[in-house]
């Protein structure tokens, strides 16, 4: 379900609750508030007022999410913190094909959300920041910019790179290195998938990603092929 009746009119911020959360749960949900950040930044439907918030969520993660991951309380609070500024933002922005796989794949392996998402992340990135066959409809900038907008993330988070390419590797790289820091295994295989029951639903998954809600405010629209691709190098 999504509608804007369900957008809370206030959230109460108090790490107080997270506090017991297991690490496994923490290194998933943190993966997730990183690409809420990072695909409503790039979104087709991002303004001025979202990336802010898209932007200080990601320095967030980057700084905080590995030692809340080892339970410093300051570090979950910052988290939390995190969470809700990705939130407001792509609560405007809306998101993107990352999240769109994810939702396909948790389903199909029955696989923690958070957990596709960190796998999917890096493969989304550098496929959207290629030029596209065809741009998002109803984009609220007038050139293709997907590109840019990963290398932006890339300077602020200070990583390394001289062109927009570099920077773009650069930031797929961190977010992959980033995961793997705190538990996560970047295949699918590696975590109980089997290629055949791989191949049994990976047309299906293309096709159903394909019609996600959040397919519509990616920076470009993507063909069921390209989908397919990308979970097949997920696997």
């Amino acid at each position: 379900m999504a509608d804007y009746a369900l957008t809370p009119d206030v959230a109460i911020v108090d790490s107080q609750f997270i506090e017991s959360v297991p690490p496994r749960v923490v290194a998933h949900t943190g993966m997730d508030v990183l690409c809420h950040a990072t695909e409503s930044y790039v979104s087709a439907m991002a303004s001025n007022y979202t990336k802010g918030l898209s932007l200080q969520a990601i320095k967030l993660v980057f700084d905080n999410l590995q030692a809340s991951y080892a339970g410093d309380k300051t570090a979950k609070a910052n988290m939390h913190d995190a969470s809700t500024m990705a939130g407001m933002a792509f609560a405007n922005a809306l998101l993107g094909i990352n999240h769109s796989l994810a939702h396909k794949l948790g389903g199909a392996f029955n696989l923690p959300h958070g957990l596709m998402i960190a796998i999917t992340m890096p493969h989304v990135i550098r496929y959207n920041a290629k030029t596209p066959t065809k741009r998002a409809l109803w984009a609220k900038y007038s050139y293709f910019r997907a590109d840019e907008d990963y290398a932006e993330i890339a300077r602020y988070l200070g990583l390394p790179g001289k062109t927009t390419e570099e920077l773009v590797a650069a930031y797929a790289d961190a977010v992959t290195a980033l995961a793997e820091s705190i538990g996560i295994k970047m295949r699918l295989r590696d975590n109980g998938v089997t290629k055949a029951d791989f191949d049994r639903h990976v047309d299906d998954l293309a096709e159903l990603a394909y019609e996600d809600n959040c397919t519509v405010t990616n920076p470009k629209e993507p063909l069921i092929k390209e989908l397919k691709g990308i979970l097949e190098a997920e696997f």
